[in-house]
């Protein structure tokens, strides 16, 4: 407990033990004289109704109100307010020790029937009430039922806040109206009950009749609306899956598609200069010979990189984490595969000018073909977008105990709503001016790669106005 609860509850229970000292200190012992039938009665309906609570929903959830008010606040007129109190506390204890409450709950549960009790029964006193009920003395009756139900609800509803850590304005008042109504509803049987114990005791058990029925009422209606929510429940869940398979399906259809589509586009080239070289053979130069016989291996290892990336794709898909895909990691310097990746860059793109900036060792432990990978799909990715005649920057620097390997272009840049949808699968942006060809499998691959490696990769603000930023992230490694 909090020690806001824990004080609440202290306070709570020593309140109870004085208000209980006052109150059997003034027990009128004349009043007893045949009174131990009505304690009995009214002690076996009370223990009786805590173990029927009446279910009612509210706010989408069901609340047991326990109609032990009733003939709590019944026994007042008739046998005294102490009389009531020690009855009403030792049926909440015998009944919270069958439903093996703790002995903290239990305590405190006595000692809210103390204080309710006891405020409710004073109340009546003040007010004129008199043994008995009569006409005259049904407006104290009522005003010490409320007073009864209000500390009641308000002791309640302050120790479940205090529990749960909201508001206790809030939880007083939340509940206030569903407390009212079924109190008032509760309330208004207590009179009839000590008029009917004043005539005829044996009758009061008849009392019980239209309770049980508005507690199996209550009981199947809160149980109909239960299974009505499951059902809505259930609903939502299945309609849910339904669009999820609906947008699977698309999903299939529009991958297929683009597949298709772009493995068929070297595919067709190479076919087209095959067959070129067989019909036009004797009639071409060596040199448009050798000129086809270059597109086609250009074209073909087009198309082999497309495989690699759906089979590297297909394997991550398998196994999320990266498991078994470069797992031997050694001790690297990330500065020196910044530099490693231009240089090999450049001789890709021999009209590109790539700048690079690394200064001072990056130690960390990684595999250097995954790395190389990520800055060399990078830096791709950066020469296709980048106009002619701007460079490609990479640098390598160090940031809250990472590694930061950047690669930046001064291309059309990724919106903010992009910058984490590029890195699904098969996810291409719709510029198609840009388009280079491809499955859109190239940067959910070096994610995967980098995030196999501990690290993670990332789309940040460029440091100039145009272009885009990609950081690769990784753990700097602690040399000892």
């Amino acid at each position: 407990m909090s020690s806001r609860l824990k004080w609440y509850v202290g306070v709570v229970c020593v309140a109870a033990v004085f208000a209980l000292a006052g109150l059997v200190s003034r027990i009128d012992v004349s009043r007893l004289d045949g009174a131990v039938p009505v304690i009995v009665m009214f002690g076996a309906l009370l223990t009786l109704g805590e173990f029927f609570p009446i279910p009612i929903r509210h706010r989408n959830q069901t609340k047991d109100v326990v109609v032990t008010s009733t003939f709590a606040f019944a026994m007042v007129p008739v046998v005294g307010t102490g009389v009531a109190v020690l009855a009403h506390v030792a049926t909440s204890i015998l009944a919270d020790a069958i439903h093996r409450k703790s002995p903290v709950k239990a305590t405190f549960n006595a000692a809210q029937c103390v204080l309710a009790l006891g405020a409710g029964g004073l109340v009546y006193t003040l007010a004129g009430g008199t043994s008995g009920i009569t006409a005259r003395g049904l407006p104290a009756f009522v005003l010490g039922a409320v007073v009864f139900a209000g500390v009641n609800h308000l002791l309640v509803s302050t120790v479940v806040a205090l529990a749960e850590g909201t508001s206790i304005r809030t939880g007083i008042i939340s509940d206030l109206r569903l407390e009212l109504m079924s109190s008032a509803l509760l309330m208004t049987l207590a009179p009839v009950a000590v008029v009917v114990a004043e005539n005829s005791l044996f009758l009061v058990p008849a009392l019980v009749s239209p309770l049980a029925a508005v507690y199996l009422a209550s009981k199947g209606w809160a149980g109909a609306e239960e299974a009505t929510e499951r059902q809505r429940r259930l609903t939502e869940q299945e309609q849910e899956v339904v669009k999820r398979l609906q947008e699977a399906d698309r999903m299939k259809a529009d991958l297929l598609a683009t597949v298709t589509h772009e493995l068929r586009s070297p595919l067709t080239t190479i076919l087209g200069a095959l067959q070129l070289l067989e019909l036009r053979n004797h009639k071409l130069s060596p040199e448009q010979r050798l000129e086809f016989v270059r597109m086609g291996l250009r074209q073909g290892e087009r198309l082999q990189r497309m495989i690699e990336q759906l089979l590297l794709a297909a394997r991550f898909e398998r196994s999320p984490k990266g498991n078994g895909i470069h797992t031997l990691r050694v001790e690297l310097d990330a500065s020196e595969l910044v530099r490693q990746a231009a240089e090999e860059a450049q001789t890709r793109h021999h009209e590109r000018a790539i700048v690079v900036q690394a200064n001072g060792a990056l130690p960390v432990r990684a595999v250097h073909d995954a790395v190389s990978q990520v800055l060399a799909n990078l830096v791709d990715n950066a020469c296709k977008y980048s106009p002619e005649g701007h460079p490609v920057h990479l640098s390598g620097t160090r940031s809250n105990g990472h590694a930061v390997l950047a690669v930046e272009d001064s291309g059309p840049g990724v919106d903010p709503d992009d910058r984490d949808r590029i890195f699904e699968r098969f996810t291409q942006l719709d510029d198609s001016s840009h388009r280079g060809g491809g499955v859109g499998l190239g940067l959910f691959i070096a994610r995967e790669l980098a995030r196999s490696q501990g690290g993670d990769l990332l789309v940040t603000e460029p440091t100039s106005t145009d272009g885009a930023r990609f950081e690769l992230r990784l753990p700097l490694h602690k040399v000892s």
